[in-house]
């Protein structure tokens, strides 16, 4: 009877576990790039709100449960390149370098100092599948606007939770 008990409770404790105790992904989030479709030339609060978006969507990743990679083993690799996002798939390969599962890239894009856009996309470095993407626009170039952005970007697009 004793046997029966244990066995049970031990079925009952394996049940409960979630199923989400799976490993974490390890993920590497490359530098934010900007590009600017505007006359203007790229002002120096703009470099310091791409940092400042780039901390936020960091911390958003890793409340979302993943572990994020240091890409500063390659940034020599990635000086190569004059845009990850544009270079055919490059980012796998750095991120396979890394050791990293997943691989993220982040834009923010310029057409006025009041028209933005916000994008980001996460692809899976063994296949190169797309696992998420998402892209918002913003109104205002200020640090509240880009960080109101990001965290909607995260929060209620990339990963909003489907309801059927």
């Amino acid at each position: 009877m004793r046997r029966i008990l244990a066995f049970l409770l031990l079925l009952a404790a394996a049940a409960g576990t979630p199923a989400s105790a799976a490993e974490p992904v390890r993920l590497v989030l490359f530098p934010l790039e900007f590009v600017s479709t505007s006359l203007e030339p790229v002002r120096e609060d703009e470099r310091t709100r791409l940092r400042l978006a780039e901390a936020e969507l960091r911390r958003r990743l890793e409340a979302k449960g993943y572990v994020l990679v240091d890409p500063a083993p390659v940034a020599a690799q990635m000086a190569a390149y004059a845009s990850l996002r544009e270079c055919n798939g490059c980012e796998l390969e750095l991120a396979r370098a890394l050791g990293a599962e997943q691989a993220a890239l982040a834009w923010v894009g310029k057409t006025s100092n009041l028209i933005l856009d916000i994008t980001f996309r996460i692809g899976e470095v063994e296949t190169g599948k797309l696992v998420r993407a998402g892209s918002v626009a913003i109104r205002g170039n200020t640090d509240e606007s880009w960080l109101r952005g990001i965290r909607y970007l995260v929060d209620n697009v990339v990963f909003a939770e489907r309801r059927s």
